[in-house]
């Protein structure tokens, strides 16, 4: 189930349960006491509170459930008390509304405000978690806040307590080093669905037929992502390309190549950069993956939107940290901002040309190995891809139209089927080359009707 972190929402529903903050003086962060030694009641107690973002306010709700469930475990913290607030609407303490539960047990907490008894290095802390609503109209902008509050006279440690809490939250989130999908709105909300792994499973960087120079500089990716603790340093490569040319299979590979040793990201929809960023700089390390990049920031050269390329470049430009690796694909590169394109932003562009005529057969050789469909693509068909100069995808395309052809008819004849498919195809596909028809060696006007195959449906 997908997990949505509102960073707006509508006047209506979900605003009646948020506390108005509009005539609050909220700071960034609030430190009353740093060290009492005095324990009198009606003494100021030692306060610590302190803004989040809404990615880590989600995980540490998350967290300290979990280290009260006994679904995390941490020795310097003990949970003695965990309870939720129904809604500012209806302020009364509640156990907590469970969304859903992960695999590994942890629960995603519904409630905007938790309230947490807990010792921390052994002395008592009262922790609360929570959200008010700043400003008027359609749309109200949310601050989520920790605030720590010491309760006896050795429980002065409560910035300590804060940032150990949020670090450990971060640390053990559940979505450490697993690939997410992050779905984007018009209206400032984000969706945070878990992708499965089984996705990626089949790309294997031996079958990517690409110039051993590229998947060189893959392997050097994969190693700054595996050996992060002792390189420390992070990748941004642009791979730009014509589909079908390997550029997206070779980002499914990495990802597939990375899985377990990085939060992996892949965006949809409007894509909030700064949100983007920021969630990703949560994690060490984590990799940014943006798949048709000049369609989401473009060029001044042709149509674009100034906001997003703007916020693009100050993310590319703020990098703070060495944590976040980038992945983007452009079917064209020239249509990419040349600011957003240029060195120091980008480490390496790869130009992804077509495939290599050589590695025909072991392309279909590594996509199936039904012997019946090996035996079609001998040398004169061969000859006739390479003349056509076609790309992987095309040739891939081609046995998947074989395998399914043979489990519809098994006693169609596969060769002549598949040239017939070629032409039909190649024209829909490769337009831009309909002169150099002549030349390539099966043509519509050899084929007869008789040599069509009927379905009979």
């Amino acid at each position: 189930m997908a997990n949505r972190f509102k960073k707006k929402t509508r006047s209506q529903g979900f605003e009646s349960d948020v506390m108005d903050g509009s005539a609050l003086n909220y700071n960034e962060e609030i430190n009353l006491v740093k060290s009492v030694n005095i324990n009198k009641r009606n003494f100021v107690y030692p306060l610590f509170q302190s803004s989040l973002k809404v990615f880590v306010y989600e995980f540490i709700k998350t967290y300290l459930h979990g280290l009260y469930m006994g679904t995390q475990k941490n020795e310097n913290l003990v949970i003695e008390n965990f309870a939720a607030l129904a809604s500012n609407a209806n302020p009364v303490m509640t156990a907590p509304q469970i969304a859903t539960y992960k695999e590994n047990g942890s629960a995603i907490i519904e409630n905007h405000s938790i309230y947490v008894h807990l010792r921390y290095m052994g002395a008592p802390y009262q922790v609360t978690v929570f959200l008010i609503s700043n400003g008027n109209g359609m749309f109200n902008d949310l601050k989520y806040f920790i605030s720590v509050l010491g309760i006896e006279n050795n429980s002065y440690q409560t910035h300590q307590l804060a940032d150990h809490i949020i670090s450990e939250s971060i640390k053990n989130s559940i979505y450490k080093n697993s690939i997410i999908n992050l779905k984007f709105d018009s209206e400032g909300r984000i969706d945070i669905e878990e992708m499965n792994i089984s996705e990626f499973k089949s790309e294997k960087l031996e079958e990517i037929f690409i110039p051993a120079s590229y998947k060189t500089e893959l392997k050097k990716f994969y190693k700054c992502i595996k050996d992060y603790k002792d390189i420390g340093l992070k990748l941004r490569y642009l791979f730009s390309g014509k589909p079908g040319t390997g550029k997206t299979k070779s980002v499914r590979t990495l990802i597939n190549m990375c899985h377990k040793k990085a939060t992996i990201l892949l965006t949809e929809g409007d894509v909030d950069f700064k949100a983007l960023f920021d969630f990703a700089r949560l994690f060490e390390p984590a990799i940014i993956c943006l798949d048709d990049l000049d369609l989401l920031v473009g060029s001044r050269s042709s149509n674009y939107s100034p906001k997003l390329l703007s916020s693009f470049l100050q993310e590319l430009d703020g990098f703070d940290k060495n944590n976040v690796f980038l992945l983007a694909t452009t079917n064209d590169k020239e249509l990419v901002d040349l600011a957003a394109s240029r060195p120091l932003r980008f480490d390496l562009t790869l130009d992804f040309g077509m495939l290599d005529n050589k590695n025909y057969y072991d392309l279909v050789m590594a996509n199936t190995k039904n012997e019946k469909i090996l035996n079609i693509f001998d040398d004169e068909l061969m000859d006739s891809l390479k003349k056509k100069k076609v790309t992987g995808a095309f040739i891939v395309n081609l046995i998947h139209q074989a395998e399914i052809m043979d489990k519809i008819n098994p006693a169609t004849d596969l060769k002549k089927y598949l040239q017939n498919f070629i032409e039909m195809s190649y024209n829909g596909f490769y337009k831009e080359h309909e002169d150099e028809q002549k030349d390539f060696g099966f043509s519509m006007s050899k084929a007869s009707n008789d040599d069509f195959l009927e379905l009979e449906l």
